[in-house]
């Protein structure tokens, strides 16, 4: 029973130090790329990483930044980004969405700095937001949003004027 006790303690102990080993290589990853993995959270999914800009003291918690082959997302500084959010630069056309002829559209997505953007929420390929926004929780981005507004819904649009 001790022999017991002991096993389990040790693989505790290996498993606690293999998580911490992966969060090690996935924050050193992510500094390649001038990406700050300390505050990107391990359960936000990055494709495309190459093609991924983040500033500093930016935090995202959950959720999947999907930049395309050649289509650059480019976040500013000072943003909080909640849980579930997706950001995806490329998508399906509509003409060939799957199979062997399938085509994809990438466009640049940019999101400027000291931008707050509530849990679940969608921003589309192509879709510029200016500095100083809120976007609400639930909302799904398909247009440009300028500077210094609240915005939500789905489609998003403006609520109101901030300063």
């Amino acid at each position: 029973m001790k022999e017991i006790k002991v096993l389990s303690k040790i693989c505790a102990l290996i498993y606690k130090q293999s998580s911490f080993y992966l969060e090690r290589k996935r924050i050193e990853h992510l500094k390649n790329y001038s990406i700050d993995g300390t505050k990107i959270t391990k359960n936000v999914e990055i494709f495309n990483v190459q093609n991924v800009i983040i500033g500093e003291n930016t935090y995202f918690n959950s959720g999947q930044i999907h930049a395309g082959i050649i289509a650059k997302i480019i976040i500013g500084k000072n943003c909080a980004i909640g849980y579930n959010v997706h950001i995806k630069a490329r998508t399906h056309n509509i003409k060939s969405p799957t199979g062997e002829n399938m085509i994809m559209i990438e466009k640049d997505i940019e999101i400027g700095d000291n931008v707050w953007i509530g849990d679940n929420v969608f921003i589309k390929e192509g879709v510029k937001i200016g500095s100083n926004v809120i976007i609400g929780a639930n909302s799904v981005v398909t247009k440009n949003i300028p500077d210094n507004v609240m915005a939500g819904g789905c489609p998003a649009k403006i609520i109101k004027r901030l300063m």
